[in-house]
């Protein structure tokens, strides 16, 4: 405890720099509850304050804890967030032949505690070449989707009605940029097809161009760190539904007198085998992408609210979106498919290569 008293005001200047990851960091190991953490993490406190009162309520835990504490200083992870730290307490050496190491959460999280996040970039395409329909509703969509990123610290630039080259372009430029959050997401609304989505004019983007531009090698800035993708795109064009509800996946060669509703394929979703990528996506094969002209789609309707209900209680995007598959698939729409109506059902589906909990923590 005395080494902490002693080193309490170096350690209020040094800390400050990011007391939210210094909080994620005490709670995950353990040196404080998540009750604690809570309390501590108050909207109304500096940064200052948030490491004083984190160093008082550890003394006043007792000898046993200022040790724990101390000895989290000295771990990695935490001396490269902060390189003052070398100067006064010497890194644990590995103990590779050790039985029972010290307790340290193997299944961490992402660094969360940059503002901004980072970048959120929303590509929304709502006025198409014939023959494909406009998409009624995707506006809402977006509008929400800026809500709720904002809400979540991230710098939200939206981008409309971009054909395919443009899509192209865009995206390889977003993946030269200098990152300098900590995570970056990427919510795409358009038509799609087995071979990727759609621009305007109808030319496809493939996975290789939507994910290519973000490995690591591509985009050295965002190595490491976690990259999000929400695509909201099916087969082909609209085709209009009772109650003005849209599926996005008629094939815009099929015949209008007598329309048969194509299946989703994933075939578009496959990731870099690189880490730190988490794609989420409408549907899955099998299934209809339903959207509102009015409401919105489904998909990214729940997505938004879900990530409202469930970011403030600090759960992790995986998780997150088991909410969604979940209220999606419980769905149903009433749809005429050869003069007759027939019940539709959604399901959304992820892949996943993120090495790390995903936690869109709600800025203080």
């Amino acid at each position: 405890m005395q080494t902490l008293r002693n080193k309490k005001v170096f350690l209020i200047d040094t800390l400050a720099a990011d007391s939210s990851y210094v909080l994620q960091y005490a709670e995950q190991n353990e040196v404080i509850t998540r009750r604690e953490y809570n309390n501590l993490n108050h909207p109304n406190h500096t940064q200052e304050a948030i490491i004083t009162n984190l160093l008082d309520k550890v003394m006043n835990k007792g000898d046993g804890k200022c040790l724990e504490f101390l000895n989290l200083l000295k771990h990695e992870k935490l001396q490269e967030t902060f390189p003052e730290l070398q100067c006064h307490f010497r890194p644990v050496p590995p103990q590779p032949h050790q039985d029972n190491p010290a307790p340290m959460n193997e299944t961490s999280e992402y660094k969360m505690s940059s503002l901004p996040r980072g970048l959120c970039v929303i590509i929304n395409n709502m006025t198409f070449d014939p023959p494909l329909k406009d998409r009624k509703g995707s506006d809402t969509d977006e509008e929400s989707l800026k809500e709720v990123f904002s809400w979540l610290g991230f710098t939200v630039e939206v981008h409309r009605n971009q054909t395919a080259e443009q899509m192209r372009a865009l995206l390889e430029a977003y993946g030269q940029k200098n990152h300098m959050g900590d995570c970056f997401v990427c919510c795409i609304l358009s038509h799609g097809s087995s071979e990727g989505v759609h621009g305007t004019n109808g030319g496809v983007v493939s996975s290789e161009d939507i994910f290519g531009p973000f490995k690591g090698t591509s985009c050295p800035s965002l190595a490491n760190k976690p990259k999000a993708f929400f695509i909201q795109a099916c087969r082909g064009k609209d085709y209009q539904l009772p109650v003005d509800v849209e599926a996005d996946n008629l094939e815009a060669e099929e015949a209008e007198e007598e329309p048969e509703f194509e299946m989703d394929t994933v075939e578009m979703i496959t990731i870099p085998a690189d880490g730190d990528f988490f794609v989420a996506r409408s549907t899955v094969k099998g299934f209809f992408s339903f959207r509102d002209t009015l409401s919105g789609s489904w998909f990214i309707q729940s997505l938004c609210r879900q990530l409202k209900k469930h970011c403030p209680k600090c759960e992790d995007i995986p998780s997150v979106l088991i909410c969604v598959n979940r209220e999606v698939s419980g769905k149903a729409a009433r749809v005429m498919i050869k003069h007759k109506y027939v019940t539709a059902k959604q399901m959304p589906v992820q892949k996943v290569t993120l090495r790390k909990k995903l936690v869109l923590h709600v800025p203080s």
